[in-house]
Parts: structure tokens; sequence; C-alpha cells
């Protein structure tokens, strides 16, 4: 699965380009409550208990300054991925122990056809590996400048 195909799955309405949030759980709910205000899905508690037994099975945060926050739920109907990023960075047990700037959150439905979930979460973590895409992502000005510097060769 390519970016292209991946980004087909998120929005402009699912771009949060400055989280708020200091620390894990605040992320966390200023990204379900993204989620949330970006789309049709409800159930913001039960998505929230979901990214946070996740989470407690060890941090989606991998380092350098990236996070995967991701689960499936009954709670959406389609993959949806939110895009948030963090000027400031989060505290969020990176296996590194430095602060995480960007976050991809993926949401499944459990039957997932395709296993587009999975194809996607590895291409996004493949992709982000490049430090210099990094620092074009932090630098994107917007939902569209995000998504370009992501589909570059």
């Amino acid at each position: 699965m390519n970016i292209a195909e991946v980004l087909k799955h998120t929005s402009p309405a699912l771009f949060l380009p400055d989280l708020n949030a200091t620390d894990k759980p605040g992320a966390l709910a200023e990204l379900v409550q993204g989620l949330i205000a970006g789309t049709d899905i409800q159930n913001a508690d039960t998505i929230l208990q979901m990214l946070q037994s996740r989470e407690n099975l060890g941090s989606t945060a991998v380092g350098p300054g990236i996070a995967f926050p991701h689960g499936r739920t009954l709670a959406v109907q389609r993959l949806t991925i939110l895009i948030g990023r963090s000027t400031a960075g989060i505290e969020f047990d990176s296996e590194d122990g430095r602060p995480t700037h960007l976050f991809f959150v993926l949401i499944a439905p459990p039957q997932d056809t395709g296993h587009q979930y999975i194809k996607s979460l590895a291409a996004l973590i493949d992709r982000v590996q490049d430090e210099g895409l990094r620092t074009k992502l932090m630098a994107a000005a917007d939902y569209d400048a995000f998504c370009a510097a992501m589909k570059e060769e």
C-alpha cells in the first residue's frame, strides 16, 4: 500500500496542526476529540478507552518523535486516520525518552477487509523514518502541504 492510498483515510478535518496537550493522557483525549469533531464517529469514551488500553500494553511512541496510537473498535465503520502535530512536543513514553511531535492515530473496525489497517500502519511507520521528511512535516503550513510532503519521493 502506498502513502497516497493511506492518506485517503484522512482529511483536512482530521488534521490537528498544533496540539495543546502536554502529557500522554491529555494528548490521547485531544486526539480523540479531534476524531469526533472531524467525523461522524460517536462514542468518544469507547475510543479513548481502547487507545488507553493499547498504550497500557506498550507505548505506541516508537520514536524519533513519532507515535502511532491505534486500535480496532466497533465504534467505527471504516479505517480512519487522524494526524496530530505538537510543536512543543508531548511526553508520550517514547522508546527514546524524547518528546513526541507527530501523531498518526489509526482507528479501524474489527472486520477489516484487505487488512487496510495493518498495511496503512506499516506504510506510515516506514514512510516517516526519514529525518528530512519529519522536518518537512513539522514545517508544513497546512494539511495540503503536509500530505504533499508525505507523497514526495
